[in-house]
């Protein structure tokens, strides 16, 4: 099954091919980056970083691209072009998902279920979206006219390493639908799946200097690109302080547009007077809180019970319970659910923080038994009674882990939720139709799933509120508002 996977790792980190730059591979000349197995912990290649030098060649390649080509211009074709791409990337599904576990951790049944399909499903959005544009006319006794959206130019995309395939893909989508040529760097964690994608670009037929893929780490390759004056946006899916340092990036060089999706600290709230199924809740907050090994901003790291003792008691077991079914192991084999985290800092933080609140009071409602060894795996765990003065309990820990939360009253669940500085997503477990809406009326954060954890489709705007994002959305029409500009052209009437 993974043989295919095993010669894109080969090709990729046998050649060094750690740079996609005007329709060709290229090696770094940078320090070298060692692409590590968090399953194994073993050394599986290594990439060299671009220099400033190759970022700036990967930058004059997309605006050469972006401003002499038919790209830009020409909407059917790109629209044609962007569906054998999504095709393409359909066909080679096993491919990318195999990338992805091996580097990054990645279960890779859901990869294939989940993953790539929603990459797919973007482009395929994007591209139906952009044939249908007719844009907005307008005429009064002084003339008439007409508005009409444009591309910016050239994008930088900087990318995060827990969804590395599906998060570029919320990117290309609308970037390149709206005829742009890209810069992608991708986290110095999870790089191969996006050096693939920007082959398969050129296979679909996607002209050169379109798509570039540069290898390396924010401090450099970032910081590069987040003062490069011939950059129009950047968007940037990453940690609360890195994207201060985009801003501020952009402010230092050219006012780039900017574009942020930051952390989240996610609640999911049972309304218990309206919740008739322990099990079935337990099991939905399993798979928000634990998949992707916690790893994700909108996972639900805080369960929040509105209710009395004696039936947040029958709760708290359901959860054990649920947690209990969470199956973690090797991210190749199968009726795995979730896989190691991502490298060694982060199960240093994840387990410190654990113990921290432990220490201080925590209660361990539960805990896996037992773990792999080798690699970086951390434990599935449910806590009770974090403290607020611990990393735990104001921190987003970003690993397998969550807290349950008792409150009396409906105001301070939603107060946990509005207070934060964080406002990404939560989710609400409440059947009554009436109390449903007064939910929607009492939280704000950027998606409110009803009961069921969910993000939404490629169809629904995502990204977050207070710290939780800056300007644009992922997904969405309104994801393009993030590539385009407004253009408005008058023409006089005398």
């Amino acid at each position: 099954m993974f043989e295919n996977g095993r010669k894109a790792l080969e090709d990729l980190l046998g050649g060094n091919r750690g740079i996609y730059s005007d329709g060709g591979f290229v090696s770094g000349e940078g320090e070298p980056i060692d692409i590590v197995s968090p399953s194994t912990g073993e050394t599986l290649g290594t990439l060299s970083q671009a220099t400033d030098a190759q970022v700036d060649a990967a930058v004059a390649a997309a605006r050469s691209a972006f401003a002499t080509g038919d790209w830009a211009r020409d909407g059917e074709q790109r629209a044609a072009i962007l569906r054998r791409l999504a095709d393409l990337v359909d066909e080679r599904a096993e491919v990318i998902a195999y990338l992805d576990a091996v580097e990054a951790g990645k279960v890779f049944a859901g990869s294939v279920a989940e993953d790539v399909p929603d990459v797919v499903a973007n482009i395929r959005f994007h591209a139906d979206l952009i044939s249908s544009y007719e844009g907005r006319y307008l005429q009064d006794s002084s003339g008439f006219g007409w508005v009409k959206k444009v591309p910016i130019g050239v994008v930088a995309a900087v990318l995060p390493w827990n969804f590395p395939i599906a998060m570029l893909g919320w990117k290309v989508g609308p970037a390149l639908a709206a005829g742009n040529a890209m810069v992608i760097k991708p986290s110095e964690d999870s790089t191969l799946s996006a050096l693939y994608f920007a082959r398969l670009a050129t296979e679909a037929g996607v002209p050169d200097g379109i798509v570039n893929v540069v290898t390396g780490v924010g401090a450099t390759v970032g910081q590069a690109l987040g003062m490069h004056p011939d950059i129009d946006v950047i968007t940037f899916t990453g940690s609360g302080p890195s994207g201060r340092k985009v801003l501020e990036n952009s402010a230092k060089s050219n006012l780039k547009k900017v574009s942020l999706e930051l952390g989240g600290r996610a609640g999911y709230i049972i309304d218990d007077e309206h919740a008739s199924d322990y099990e079935a809740i337990a099991a939905d907050i399993a798979g928000a809180a634990f998949g992707v090994s916690g790893q994700n901003c909108t996972a639900s790291s805080r369960v929040i019970f509105v209710g009395g003792e004696d039936r947040c008691a029958e709760f708290r077991d359901a959860l054990a319970a649920a947690a209990a079914e969470i199956t973690v192991g090797d991210p190749l084999e199968d009726g795995t659910d979730i896989g190691p985290v991502i490298n060694a800092r982060a199960h240093q933080r994840i387990n410190s923080w654990v113990e921290e609140a432990v220490t201080k009071g925590a209660t361990v409602v539960y805990q896996s038994p037992e773990v792999p060894q080798a690699g970086t795996w951390c434990p599935v765990t449910v806590l009770e009674g974090v403290p607020a003065d611990s990393e735990l309990g104001c921190g987003e820990i970003f690993g397998p882990v969550t807290q349950l939360i008792r409150v009396e009253t409906r105001d301070e669940a939603a107060r946990l939720i509005n207070d934060e500085p964080y406002g990404l997503a939560s989710t609400v477990w409440c059947e009554d139709i009436g109390q449903v809406k007064r939910w929607t009326d009492l939280i704000r954060v950027g998606t409110l799933a009803i009961n069921g954890y969910s993000e939404g489709t490629v169809a629904t705007p995502f990204g977050g509120m207070r710290q939780s994002g800056f300007w644009g959305r992922d997904n969405g029409p309104e994801s393009l508002d993030t590539y385009q500009e407004a253009m408005t052209v008058w023409i006089a009437q005398s």
